[in-house]
């Protein structure tokens, strides 16, 4: 088994650098990477990495003594940061970031057209579920866990309305939470990201309700405006995206971040989907006779029996 186990983990090994070459899976996030790390930086760099994320990732778009300026710490401080990032300098830590800039913007067509010329010598179904296996495993291993808790501990609180919205490649998991999380607990509803088609659920959210939202590259105004506008109402946000994040992460109050990147010019929501199952197993779990109960109450009156001991 052990043996098995040290020989599939090199295949993935393998696939994995075969896909940064070719550009089908990237390396994590500069924000990612200050954010993994964060426990090894100094108090000096530290003060960096605030400044960086203040202001993401323009910040760093300047030259080093800039940086370090606005900082308040030495050009070597940047320096020695930027190495712990696992860069050789800052010119390759700024390209980076445009690299992270341009992907950010990227559409299917963009993708599909950079690589039209590429060699598809792999099996395409194993260079697909390669790739999303390796998707998943990367936000496990990137996943926040305290914006986790936070998003069971408010989806949990059944006095809260929740309502559940996406842009357009992500609208159908939305509904697919809203449809789940009604089978746990009332008030949880589907709506349309629109102040225009959404403004009568916009008008019931009370302070203290709760906003889920999804929104993935190349980000939705309309999305990060009806968000905007729950939040000002005093709703809480919680947002799934991207490792380069919608701009709704300004202010939400949890962000649950998957990677995306496939053998395809498409994102695979295989990881989205992943972390939505997670978060129903989680809500069970901290509730379960609650959920069994009203599970039970549900199949009663769609068998025709309206009155049931819950």
């Amino acid at each position: 088994m052990n043996v098995t186990f040290r020989a599939t983990a090199r295949s993935c090994s393998r696939r994995f650098h075969r896909f940064i070459e070719r550009g089908i899976v990237t390396r994590p996030s500069v924000r990612i990477l200050l954010k993994q790390r964060e426990d090894s930086f100094t108090v000096a760099e530290r003060r960096v990495v605030a400044v960086l994320l203040a202001n993401y990732p323009s910040a760093a778009l300047t030259s080093i003594s800039q940086l370090a300026g606005a900082a308040g710490v030495s050009d070597p401080t940047v320096h020695r940061l930027v190495l712990k990032l696992g860069f050789e300098g800052y010119p390759e830590f700024q390209r980076a970031l445009l690299t992270e800039v341009d992907a950010r913007m990227n559409s299917p067509l963009s993708r599909l057209e950079s690589s039209a010329d590429e060699p598809h010598t792999e099996d395409t179904q194993q260079a697909m579920l390669g790739s999303m296996t390796l998707a998943i495993g990367k936000t496990a291993e990137m996943a926040s866990r305290e914006d986790f808790e936070r998003t069971v501990s408010l989806l949990a609180d059944q006095q809260r309305t929740v309502l559940c919205c996406g842009g357009r490649a992500s609208e159908f998991i939305a509904s697919w939470l809203a449809r789940l999380l009604s089978q746990l607990r009332p008030r949880a509803r589907h709506v349309e990201p629109s102040l225009e088609r959404g403004s009568e659920a916009l008008a019931d959210l009370a302070p203290g309700d709760v906003l889920v939202v999804y929104d993935y590259r190349r980000y939705q105004e309309s999305v990060v405006q009806f968000a905007r506008v729950a939040r000002e109402l005093g709703a809480h946000v919680v947002l799934f995206t991207d490792e380069w994040r919608s701009p709704i992460a300004s202010f939400a109050d949890a962000v649950l971040v998957s990677f995306g990147q496939a053998a395809s010019p498409f994102d695979t929501k295989v990881p989205v989907l992943a972390q939505t199952e997670a978060l129903i197993a989680a809500l069970v779990q901290r509730a379960p006779d609650e959920a069994k109960a009203r599970l039970k109450r549900i199949e009663a009156l769609r068998a025709g029996r309206v009155a049931e001991d819950a």
